[in-house]
C-alpha cells in the first residue's frame, strides 16, 4: 500500500491512469463524481501543510517596536475551508460505457486526461461478455424494452448457437478485408493482416474481431465479444439477430466489459475500494502497465478504408 506522509505529496503523486469497476445502472458522470469526491474526502482527512504565519508589528511609534509572527487564522481551514475540492481535479474517461453496462473503465486523473485520450484514439479492442436470454424479444433488444414477441426455444443447443458464432464471425472478418478492397485470399490480405490488428479508418464503424458462446444453459447463454467502436445497442443487436438466425427470439440482459486493450477486470478496483490509497496504488500498476507495453498507444496495424 501506498504510505502518504500529507496531503500535498498526495496531491501531487495524483496524475495518472486509474482503472476501475463501472457497476450497472450508473452513468459515468456518476463514477467521474465519486472518485474525485472520495479523493477530496482523503485528502483533507491527511495532515496538512503548516500554516502561514502572519508578521504583527508592536509597541508605540514613539518607542523601539517589536516584530513577532503570529498565527495567520486566514490561513486556517475552519475561515478558508476545505483544502480540496472538485474543481482541483480534472477527470475524463478513455471509452465510453453505457449506463446499462458495467466491467473495466479507465479514468485520467490530471495530467493523465492526456493519456485517456491516446488511449481513445488508438482504439484498442474491448472485450466482452454479453449475457442473453432466449424466448423473448423486446423493441429495445435489452430486458427493459417492450416485449414484442415471445418464442419456443426448445430446439436450440449448443451445436447450433456455435455454428452461427461462428458464421457471424466469419462474416464480420469477411467485411473487414472487403472495405480494405482486397480478397481474402488473396497475398495483399496476408500481408495487411501480418502488420496487425486491421482497425477501421472511421472511427464510427463497428467492427467485431472475434465472438464465440462461452456459456449456454436455456434460456440463458453468454457471448464473448471482442471488438472497436462497438456501443451499447449494437452489441444488443447482436443478440437479437443470433435470435432471429437461431427461428427464435433472444434479448440481451446484460454487458460486460472484461477488457480494455491490456486492462483486465483483475486491475479494475471495486467501488468500495474507491479511496486515495488504492488510486494511488492502481495508478502505479496501470503505468507499469504502460512501461510494459510502449506500443500499447502506438499500434501498428492496417487502417481500412471506409
Amino acid at each position: 500500500m501506498v504510505k502518504l506522509r500529507d496531503a500535498a505529496q498526495a496531491y501531487k503523486a495524483l496524475n495518472g491512469l486509474i482503472c476501475v469497476y463501472k457497476p450497472p445502472c450508473v452513468p459515468l458522470r456518476r463514477v467521474q463524481h465519486t472518485v474525485i469526491t472520495n479523493l477530496c474526502r482523503d485528502l483533507n482527512a491527511l495532515p496538512d501543510r503548516l500554516l502561514e504565519s502572519r508578521v504583527e508589528i508592536v509597541g508605540a511609534t514613539n518607542e523601539p517596536m517589536s516584530v513577532r509572527l503570529v498565527q495567520n487564522y486566514a490561513d486556517h481551514r475552519l475561515a478558508s475551508g476545505p483544502r480540496y475540492l472538485h474543481e482541483d481535479f480534472r477527470c475524463s474517461w478513455a471509452a465510453h460505457l453505457g449506463l446499462f453496462s458495467s466491467g473495466v473503465l479507465l479514468l485520467g486523473i490530471n495530467d493523465g486526461t492526456r493519456l485517456t485520450y491516446k488511449i481513445n484514439t488508438s482504439r484498442l479492442i474491448r472485450a466482452y461478455k454479453i449475457h442473453g436470454q432466449l424466448g423473448k424479444a423486446t423493441d429495445t433488444y435489452f430486458w427493459n424494452g417492450k416485449t414484442i414477441e415471445r418464442a419456443t426455444y426448445n430446439h436450440i443447443t449448443r451445436e447450433k448457437i456455435d455454428s452461427v458464432v461462428a458464421h457471424m464471425q466469419a462474416a464480420h472478418q469477411k467485411t473487414m478485408y472487403e472495405l480494405s478492397g482486397v480478397h481474402m485470399e488473396s497475398e495483399t490480405a496476408y500481408e495487411l493482416a501480418s502488420r496487425g490488428v486491421i482497425r477501421p479508418s472511421n472511427g464510427k464503424l463497428p467492427v467485431l474481431y472475434g465472438i464465440k458462446c462461452v456459456h449456454f444453459q436455456p434460456p440463458n447463454f453468454t457471448l464473448e465479444v471482442q471488438a472497436i467502436n462497438e456501443y451499447d445497442r449494437y452489441l444488443w443487436t447482436l443478440v437479437h439477430d443470433l435470435g432471429v438466425q437461431l427461428k427464435t427470439a433472444a434479448h440481451c440482459a446484460g454487458v460486460q466489459c472484461v477488457r480494455h486493450g491490456k486492462f483486465h477486470t483483475d486491475l479494475a478496483l471495486l467501488r468500495k475500494h474507491w479511496t486515495l490509497e488504492h488510486l494511488l496504488e492502481n495508478m502505479q500498476q496501470c503505468q507499469e502497465l504502460l512501461d510494459d507495453n510502449q506500443r500499447l498507444l502506438r499500434p501498428e496495424t492496417a487502417m481500412l478504408t471506409a
